[in-house]
């Protein structure tokens, strides 16, 4: 704890020299604004830098929109970090966003920011907020499903391919065969990540890797390789044969390129709503996730399908209906134990029957019966009316409305 709150003081320290030192930075560009605003138009979104995740869609959301919006302006897009909480960003998707992005340090970017709103030079600008769309959508909610095709904005140079590739080879995953990247929050996720400087308000999200072992056998069996990712985890994956089941978090081969590089080379990707399942939008994989409950986690307007956390009563047992769970307020450890509420954990066959449901999307072997498209129906016609003003892509797993379909009251 000692250690890592030193480390953390020393960073805070070299941002602030940094800081000073780039203060006439940001003066000389301001001047540089006021002489070309007639010449050049500057998109400035705002945005964190801090999680691979919000690094990584934040970006794509950005650029895709960017493409949709004015595909024939010669407009100049700066990218202005507003939060850096830990010098934890992955640094291959830092290097992958500087390739694509014309951008700026927030020390530069802010006062920038000052001088477009209070210089009168906003009628050349646009300024883009991270949280435009009111109330609980955010860029990864995706409304307007500028994601949800086309190719993605960052890319890998040669070297990364081959580097990731070689490395892939040695570990003894066949990149010409199907595989799946899964990642599961447990116990262990943000603990060491933040090296202690917080405390993860979100444990009930935590679920154990081993009940998804049923899952990886599935799809193993079904032609699948099986990546488990992670960085930091509480248990080693018990199934994993380095054959077709791959424990990719503990087997020693695991860094920043790779991490990307298996999202966007994956035939959709398993995951408990964490930080890296964001990645699969980024490069248009399919995600299906397990334990998303929250309204700003139900990302239904991009292709994801989900088995969610239903919540129980603590003094009579009695499970919440959907009606009853999107009315919660923020959801975390503290505030569940104040209205007296519990999680209860997905089952591995829910799991599994949301793996096998992912296969046969994948292969169109997808065949719905009525009665499932019908649950999906009440679904969406008891989400808020703000969710329903836009195109619906996603949904929740059909095996979990069938088994549970007093949930949707």
């Amino acid at each position: 704890m000692t250690r890592s709150r030193l480390s953390f003081a020393v960073w805070r320290c070299f941002r602030l020299l940094r800081n000073i030192t780039l203060l006439p930075v940001s003066c000389l560009l301001i001047l540089l604004l006021v002489v070309t605003r007639k010449l050049m138009r500057v998109r400035i979104m705002p945005m964190n830098i801090s999680r691979v995740g919000h690094l990584g869609i934040d970006v794509e959301y950005a650029l895709s929109d960017l493409a949709r919006r004015a595909p024939r302006e010669s407009t100049r897009l700066v990218i202005v970090p507003y939060r850096v909480d830990l010098p934890v960003a992955n640094r291959t998707l830092k290097k992958m966003w500087c390739r694509s992005t014309t951008s700026v340090p927030a020390t530069i970017g802010v006062p920038l920011l000052w001088a477009i709103s209070r210089l009168g030079l906003d009628s050349q600008f646009l300024y883009l907020p991270p949280k435009r769309i009111a109330n609980r959508f955010n860029w990864g909610s995706d409304p307007y499903g500028v994601t949800a095709s086309g190719v993605a904005h960052l890319h890998f140079t040669r070297t990364e391919v081959e580097e990731s590739t070689r490395c892939l080879g040695q570990m003894g995953l066949n990149l010409s065969r199907p595989f799946v990247c899964l990642h599961v929050r447990d116990d262990h996720y943000h603990t060491r990540h933040s090296g202690g400087l917080w405390e993860e308000p979100h444990h009930w999200r935590n679920l154990s890797v081993r009940s998804f072992e049923q899952a990886a056998g599935l799809l193993a069996a079904k032609g699948f390789q099986v990546v488990r990712m992670g960085v930091h985890t509480a248990d080693s994956f018990g199934v994993a044969d380095e054959r077709e089941i791959f424990d990719y978090a503990n087997n020693g081969f695991r860094d920043e390129l790779l991490d990307i590089f298996l999202v966007s080379r994956c035939s959709f990707m398993i995951s408990t709503s964490s930080g890296i399942d964001s990645l699969s939008q980024t490069f248009r994989k399919p995600l299906y996730n397990v334990g998303v409950v929250a309204p700003s986690q139900l990302y239904i307007h991009r292709n994801i399908f989900s088995v969610v956390q239903r919540f129980q009563s603590v003094c009579d047992d009695r499970v919440l209906t959907l009606s009853e769970t999107l009315k919660l307020p923020k959801i975390s450890d503290k505030s569940m134990s104040e209205m007296g509420i519990k999680p209860i954990v997905n089952s591995e066959e829910e799991i599994v029957q949301l793996a096998d449901e992912a296969v046969k999307r994948h292969f169109g072997k997808w065949s719905p019966t009525e009665r499932q498209l019908e649950l999906q129906r009440r679904f969406i016609a008891l989400l808020p009316p703000e969710f329903r003003r836009f195109q619906i892509r996603g949904g929740i797993g059909s095996h979990f409305l069938g088994t549970h379909p007093e949930w949707l009251m």
